[in-house]
C-alpha cells in the first residue's frame, strides 16, 4: 500500500498488515459484476486501494470527520451489504463498528459547506499520508453524502412526513 510517510509506528504497521488480510474478493466482484457501471479491473482494484487508504485514515483520526469520495463510497457501501462480513471486518480492523452515516450534506445549506469543507481537508489528508492528489488519479473525485461515524452521538436525520402510514393503508 502507498504510504507517503516514511516514519510509521508500529501500531499503523499492525493495522496496514489488517488491511492486507482483508478478503475484499467479493466486494470486487460486485463492482465488476452486480454493478450498474460494471467496472474494469483496474478501475475496481483502484477503488478498493483508495478504500483501504480511507479506512487507515479513519484508524488514524477515530474522532476526525472524513468524506470519501464517490468510488471510495461505492466500495464502501458494497462492503455494508455484505453485513456480518463488514460487522466482522469492523471488528477486527477497529475493535467496534464504523457506522455509516448517509445523511451528511442533505440537512440544509449550512450542512452542504460543512461536507464540502469536510472533503476538502479528506482530500488534503490523502495528499499528506498516500501522496495521491484525489483530483487527479481520480474521475469522481467529489464528495458523497456519507460519512464514518465511529462512536454513536446525537444525530439528526432528515425527515419527510409520511403521515399515518399504518392506518391509511388498511381501511
Amino acid at each position: 500500500m502507498l504510504f507517503a510517510k516514511s516514519n510509521i509506528s508500529t501500531d499503523v504497521q499492525t493495522f496496514i498488515e489488517k488491511l492486507a488480510r482483508l478478503d475484499l474478493g467479493p466486494i470486487a466482484y460486485r463492482l465488476m459484476y452486480c454493478n450498474e457501471d460494471k467496472w474494469n479491473i483496474q478501475q475496481t482494484n483502484q477503488a478498493i486501494l483508495q478504500y483501504l487508504m480511507f479506512l487507515l485514515l479513519i484508524y488514524l483520526y477515530p474522532n476526525g470527520e472524513l468524506v470519501p469520495n464517490e468510488e471510495i463510497d461505492r466500495v464502501w457501501h458494497y462492503h455494508i451489504l455484505d453485513t456480518i462480513k463488514y460487522a466482522e471486518d469492523c471488528e477486527m480492523l477497529f475493535g467496534r463498528f464504523i457506522h455509516h452515516f448517509p445523511y451528511f450534506g442533505k440537512r440544509g445549506k449550512t450542512d452542504q459547506d460543512n461536507l464540502q469543507k469536510t472533503f476538502e481537508q479528506t482530500q488534503v489528508l490523502f495528499q499528506e499520508h498516500f501522496g495521491i492528489n484525489m483530483e487527479i488519479t481520480n474521475k469522481k473525485s467529489i464528495a458523497s453524502d456519507c460519512q464514518p461515524i465511529g462512536k454513536i452521538t446525537q444525530l439528526v436525520r432528515p425527515r419527510v412526513d409520511i403521515g399515518e402510514i399504518f392506518t391509511a393503508g388498511y381501511r
